[in-house]
């Protein structure tokens, strides 16, 4: 989990100087630019750790997807079954990466999206943002090397749609956070 936490700050620390001179957010609203910038700076942070991988040539990568796709290799389509392992087959490094880092990884998406805009504070946008970039991001690990698995993309909705509900609960309480959303 350190290696990940490292690896996301480094990221952050390359991707700000770029964002501060592109974005100009002192010239803007205070308030809302920290909010989107630290909105955005981590979620290039996660999209750069998830999207971590080998990369080649299109035709490699489509092959490469096409026989995992054929042999099931790193692939699992079944609901639960990894989430089931990391209670059985207890590992606290797991289960805090794969579990819990699924979980919380994503709730800043779903904080975000209805923290920094109201035509995303419906429901169904949530579910179908959370949905559309969890689907997207397993999509892409399929041609990349990388594991997929219907749980990260359970457990990533479940993130966001806790990260969202969080959200809706803080500007209830304080009102001023209303005012963010544009």
């Amino acid at each position: 989990m350190i290696k990940y936490l490292i690896e996301f700050c480094a990221i952050i620390g390359v991707i700000l100087p770029f964002y501060l001179i592109l974005r100009k957010p002192w010239k803007k609203e205070p308030e809302r630019e920290i909010a989107l910038a630290a909105f955005i700076l981590f979620m290039i942070g996660l999209l750069a750790l998830a999207l971590q991988g080998r990369y080649q040539l299109p035709s490699q990568m489509f092959e490469s997807a096409r026989r995992r796709v054929v042999t099931g290799e790193g692939i699992n389509m079944v609901p639960f079954r990894s989430i089931h392992s990391y209670f059985t087959h207890y590992s606290f490094d797991a289960f805090l990466v794969n579990f819990i880092g699924n979980i919380v990884m994503f709730m800043p998406w779903g904080f975000g999206l209805t923290l920094l805009w109201k035509k995303n504070q419906k429901l169904w946008k949530v579910v179908l943002y959370s949905i559309g970039l969890t689907a997207l991001i397993e999509t892409i690990q399929l041609f990349i090397g990388r594991s997929v698995d219907i749980d990260d993309l359970i457990l990533n909705f479940v993130g966001s749609c806790l990260g969202a509900a969080i959200c809706t609960v803080l500007r209830k309480r304080f009102k001023g956070l209303s005012a963010l959303a544009k």
